[in-house]
């Protein structure tokens, strides 16, 4: 019963706001900022330059404070948690640790009450005033994340951030989503177990959180009855609804689906193409997908099944692939060696069971429970994208970034697709923005839990915490670091996502005498030919700069950057390949895979340390006469990075995974100094080139 009472905290507790203003109010994070936390009037040294090409701009639109409920939850100390980190945090980092270029906050819309919100946007405010229009250091963009769970693929839309293009023109609330996913649990009044969710004996319970709770989600929404002067929550249950609320409010808006495959809040087999469907998909608001993150990459499509339909609500257990394990195939492995080991023989009927049991509680975060006594070595590679670049956790294919790409739908003699440019950021949780600009401090940089050197973590399996990384970034392509210019090359896709290193990179359609840059989408009746050219990140140097140890107390630096800055030589990493990826899209949604050819071509590098060029034609375009989406992958050699193999295979002969060692944090099993470093060949993704074919 215990164990049950501590899984239903869980399952309720990433969607609290506990005890938020209790404590940030307490340690004057609200009104007068502390010296732990205030915000640092200085800009940072910048050398304004005028180039005859557009410059290369790197910045974080995905970054959660201690006013995301989840990352609150995260901070306690009965959590062992670092603590609060307020707005002023987010702008502290990105301007002196990370050193970016932009930045937005996008702290979840669902818990944050007017006072919040308007705190948020005059710290984001004063953040962006440090530094004058004519000599940018950093622009700092308000938005907010729109977190929505469907309890099924039919009614799941995914998260998105909202990135406003004015700071001052911007809504009383931000736009939520409502109650959904853990939120009805909330409303559910289960709230009183929520304390469950620390150790036993906790440090310390404060039960004044739930005051709190009932106080927040006891503000009502705005379209319910209510008195006229009382404070209330907009929201929008679905993406068409997000994007009509926006027009009303007359907000000029970027809407960006982040974290699609990450299979904590998608459910089993959900797919991007049914929002192509019922207006959910606005082409004009809708611009841009987070390909990358510290959740993982969401980037790869393959044809396969966590659970397969087979009759309404009803499901069995489909068999693995060559790149892919089912949970609930592993589930019955499990029992029958279980019953091997016990009574000698195999248990078919009783593996069968388990596997149907699992099959039809795909979602749920209880599911691993219907095996007993198993492991999380026992679970090996199920659930998981094998062979691939750091994959989210419990992998869901078709809310891909190539699985938007490849899918199209005919309405009414019109064809509706998703023209999406690819970005990275952090979906950091502790206000650090940019964070992977060095790969260390595992539990700080990413959103890995717990922050000391013991947790015992109750969400089985804990392998989950194996699937974070520091984070990815997103380059822009503009004249000068502006506000308006910034936005715009945002809007029109002139973009790229990166793992976390400034990695240079260009894609142009070579059009006669005309470079069209990568994002763009144009008519096109001859063979089209392409350039690349792709230069690697700068190495670093230890510990931070001057204008960094000149700005921020000693203490500050070391609580906020841990003593270790961006801090470039002039030596830069090499790039090893050119990776080009074609897509056909195709209203044949069940044959997705036929539409995407990944790698299309590879060419090998012989980087200098100049960077690397190359140049291809689709000779293909004019004989299939079919419009076609184009996009880049450069990549570097391979580098440590934190998190960079999660379940740590051990390979026998065959190449077969016989043995995970996941990246533990907590346990017996969990070590403090391991960062789970890994070699990865870190990368950039170019936004697509669409070519619509012209006859």
């Amino acid at each position: 019963m215990l164990r049950v009472l501590k899984l239903i905290g869980l399952v309720l507790s990433p969607f609290l706001l506990i005890f938020i203003y209790v404590s940030i109010s307490s340690s004057g994070l609200v009104g007068n900022l502390p010296e732990d936390g205030e915000l640092v009037y200085s800009p940072r040294p910048v050398d304004n330059v005028t180039l005859s090409e557009k410059q290369i701009f790197f910045g974080d639109l995905h970054v959660h404070t201690t006013f995301s409920q989840d990352a609150f939850l995260f901070s306690l100390p009965m959590l062992q948690g670092e603590g609060v980190h307020p707005p002023a945090d987010a702008c502290n980092f990105a301007r002196f640790c990370s050193s970016l270029d932009f930045f937005s906050i996008t702290d979840h819309a669902e818990g944050m009450t007017q006072k919040m919100w308007q705190d948020s946007l005059e710290s984001m405010r004063n953040c962006d005033s440090i530094s004058d229009e004519d000599n940018k250091d950093l622009v700092v963009f308000a938005g907010w994340e729109w977190t929505q769970m469907g309890a099924n693929p039919e009614t799941h839309y995914a998260h998105k951030n909202v990135i406003l293009r004015d700071l001052n023109n911007v809504p009383d609330v931000p736009i939520g989503a409502g109650l959904t996913g853990l939120d009805l649990l909330i409303e559910n009044g289960l709230t009183p177990y929520l304390p469950l969710v620390a150790d036993f004996p906790p440090e310390a319970i404060d039960f004044d959180f739930l005051k709190f709770r009932d106080e927040s989600y006891s503000i009502p929404f705005c379209d319910q009855e209510r008195n006229l002067y009382e404070e209330c929550k907009e929201r929008a249950e679905t993406p068409k609804e997000l994007f009509s609320k926006l027009d009303e409010l007359g907000l000029e808006a970027i809407v960006i689906p982040h974290g699609t495959t990450w299979g904590i809040h998608s459910p089993a087999n959900s797919s991007m193409s049914s929002q192509l469907y019922n207006g959910n998909h606005d082409p004009d608001k809708q611009r841009l997908m987070e390909v990358y993150s510290g959740h993982g990459n969401s980037e790869i499509y393959q044809k396969f099944l966590h659970t397969e339909e087979i009759s309404p609500g009803i499901f069995k257990c489909p068999p693995p692939t060559d790149n892919f394990e089912p949970c609930c195939w592993r589930a019955g492995i499990i029992v029958n060696e279980q019953c091997k080991k016990e009574t000698g023989v195999a248990c078919v009927d009783k593996a069968n069971d388990i596997k149907e049991q699992f099959a039809n509680n795909a979602s749920g975060l209880l599911r691993f429970g219907l095996v007993e006594k198993a492991t999380e070595e026992d679970w090996n590679q199920c659930g998981q994208l094998k062979d691939s670049f750091l994959p989210a956790y419990t992998y869901r294919p078709a809310m891909s970034s190539q699985a938007a790409l490849a899918s199209q739908i005919n309405t009414g003699g019109v064809l509706n697709s998703f023209k999406l440019g690819l970005i990275g950021s952090t979906d950091n949780h502790k206000a650090r923005a940019g964070a992977g600009y060095k790969e260390f401090a595992r539990k700080s940089m990413g959103d890995s839990w717990g922050a000391k050197d013991n947790l015992t973590w109750i969400l089985p399996p804990e392998r989950g915490a194996s699937f974070y990384s520091t984070g990815g970034l997103v380059a822009v392509h503009a004249d000068k670091l502006d506000r308006n210019k910034i936005y715009d090359s945002l809007y029109e896709r002139e973009v790229y996502a990166t793992s976390g290193e400034r990695i240079l990179l260009w894609f142009n359609l070579i059009n006669g005498q005309e470079e069209v840059p990568m994002g763009s989408e144009l008519a096109f009746s001859e063979n089209p030919f392409f350039e690349v050219r792709a230069v690697g990140s700068y190495k670093q140097l230890p510990g931070c700069p001057d204008y960094v140890n000149n700005s921020m107390s000693k203490k500050e630096v070391e609580r906020l950057c841990l003593n270790e800055c961006y801090n470039p030589t002039n030596e830069r990493n090499l790039i090893d390949r050119i990776e080009v990826i074609k897509i056909i899209p195709t209203e044949n949604l069940d044959a997705l895979d036929n539409a995407i050819q990944d790698p299309w071509l590879v060419f090998d590098c012989n980087d200098t340390g100049q960077g690397c060029l190359v140049s291809f034609e689709d000779k293909e375009f004019t004989k299939d006469k079919v419009s076609s989406v184009y996009y880049i992958r450069a990549i570097q050699e391979e580098s440590l990075a934190v998190g960079g193999d999660p379940l740590r295979c051990e390979y026998n002969e065959k190449g077969e995974c016989i043995k995970i060692k996941p990246c533990y944090a907590s346990g017996p099993e969990f070590e403090p100094s391991d960062d789970c470093l890994a070699p990865i060949g870190e990368r950039a993704w170019s936004s697509p080139i669409f070519l619509n074919y012209l006859n």
